[in-house]
């Protein structure tokens, strides 16, 4: 049975925004685009994989905010007097600018979508940020609000909390831990729709729609003519390695693997991108055999494997959550990728390299599944009965059912270690989920079990 409340549907206008993850918005915005629904995309982040360039070229509003973020970022690189300058004028001028574009957005969006923790007044002062959400509910405006993952996956079961790089203290991690939750029941109070990915929705107290479920909106320019599948006698063969974060995507256990296959007698060229534009990702893309995802990733198709699909790539992926910890509904057809349990990673390695029937065949039917499935004017669709509240009912996901432990972008056995010291400094308490005892349980006993191993 489906949830409306049989209203007559109007043409929206949406407001999109503020910030990019991976191309999710630039390409949602076309899939409204192409249903001749009216949508306005703001990208102020400075996304230094250039997502969303185009759109911010046609918008003076982006292109300016953007100028000063760049200018911010390069000062800060620099730590000198520059930077302090910089900081004082973003708040002089970047406030009011935001100010202006929730003024102008009141009065000609209906539908506003936001996502992790952005808002308008997010990151300028804790004072104003408690006021935009409750004014567009004053102004009686519908509220969808996306969870991509890393904005709400608790600082307890995230591999970056461990990691040399960005790894931060148990006592930070604790307070990290308590602001996502208050930060999630604040956006639960004033959302009309959440939508969020089960394994990493610890925190969620009210249902929320599945993410896959609406899917991850792909399309891109780059078309390449020649039949990317052709292999040629004696070729070597080219895989690629993408990583964002390379200690979280486990790209050292990645370049251990594929010396070892070296070591058998495999010809491979293994190309690591790091830092480097989209443009530049996809180009590599479209030359290679196959992708290397991440390691301990909590869903089947993320970005790059996504973006590979698109290209007819299949992609390997690791990690330990199953399909119904992922929420994808019975029967719903699951993303097509070589996705196993990280001990099993090197196996599904070499398979791809010696069985190119298999590879091949994989890659189409990943295309064929991003093509169909998650095209941007599908994507939109979905998203269209979340603005509607016409979607079925078993698109609900109850964060009561969570029974995923092991987080993402850390193995089972550091999880654990994570866990034993988080608990024995924070307390049961400490985990903030006394609102569901039994996944609480559950994680205090994953965490004693075999943690000296």
């Amino acid at each position: 049975m489906n949830r409306s409340d049989k209203k007559s549907h109007r043409i929206h206008r949406i407001f999109l925004g503020i910030g990019e993850v991976a191309g999710y918005y630039t390409n949602l915005k076309k899939g409204f685009d192409e249903l001749g629904i009216k949508s306005y995309f703001f990208s102020i982040d400075g996304h230094p994989f250039s997502y969303g360039n185009d759109n911010k070229k046609k918008n003076p509003y982006m292109r300016l905010m953007t100028l000063f973020l760049s200018r911010k970022i390069s000062a800060k690189k620099r730590k000198s007097l520059c930077e302090l300058w910089w900081t004082l004028l973003l708040v002089m001028i970047l406030f009011p600018l935001r100010l202006a574009l929730l003024i102008w957005s009141l009065f000609w969006c209906d539908v506003f979508v936001f996502h992790g923790t952005s808002s308008f007044f997010h990151g300028t002062s804790s004072f104003f940020e408690m006021y935009d959400l409750p004014i567009l509910k004053l102004f009686g405006k519908r509220i969808i609000w996306v969870f991509h993952g890393s904005d709400t996956r608790p600082a307890y079961i995230s591999g970056s909390s461990v990691s040399k790089d960005y790894g931060c203290l148990i006592e930070k991690c604790a307070r990290i831990a308590k602001m996502q939750k208050k930060w999630v029941r604040r956006i639960e109070h004033y959302a009309d729709v959440i939508i969020s990915h089960p394994p990493s929705s610890h925190f969620s107290e009210k249902k929320f729609v599945r993410y896959l479920t609406i899917g991850n909106p792909f399309s891109c320019s780059y078309n390449k003519n020649t039949d990317d599948n052709i292999v040629e006698a004696n070729k070597i063969m080219r895989i690629v390695h993408a990583p964002s974060f390379s200690e979280f995507k486990g790209s050292g256990v990645f370049r251990d693997i594929i010396g070892r296959m070296k070591n058998k007698g495999y010809s491979l060229e293994f190309i690591e991108i790091v830092g480097k534009p989209n443009s530049e990702v996809l180009k590599e893309l479209a030359d290679c055999d196959f992708v290397i995802d991440q390691l301990y990733s909590d869903t089947v198709m993320a970005g790059l494997a996504t973006e590979a699909a698109f290209l007819g790539k299949p992609a390997v992926v690791g990690g330990y959550a199953s399909i119904e910890d992922m929420g994808i509904l019975h029967g719903a057809p699951v993303p097509p990728t070589e996705y196993h349990n990280p001990d099993e990673i090197e196996t599904a390695i070499e398979k791809l390299i010696t069985n190119h029937e298999h590879r091949v065949k994989l890659g189409e039917n990943a295309k064929d599944f991003v093509l169909k499935q998650w095209a941007p004017a599908k994507v939109a669709e979905r998203f269209l009965r979340v603005i509607n509240d016409d979607y079925p009912e078993e698109w609900l996901y109850d964060p009561k059912d969570i029974r995923y432990l092991h987080g993402c972008g850390i193995s089972e056995h550091n999880v654990k270690a994570l866990l034993t010291q988080f608990v024995r400094h924070a307390g049961k308490e400490g985990l903030c989920l006394s609102d569901k005892p039994e996944l609480e349980d559950k994680i205090i006993e994953f965490s004693y079990s075999d943690a000296s191993e």
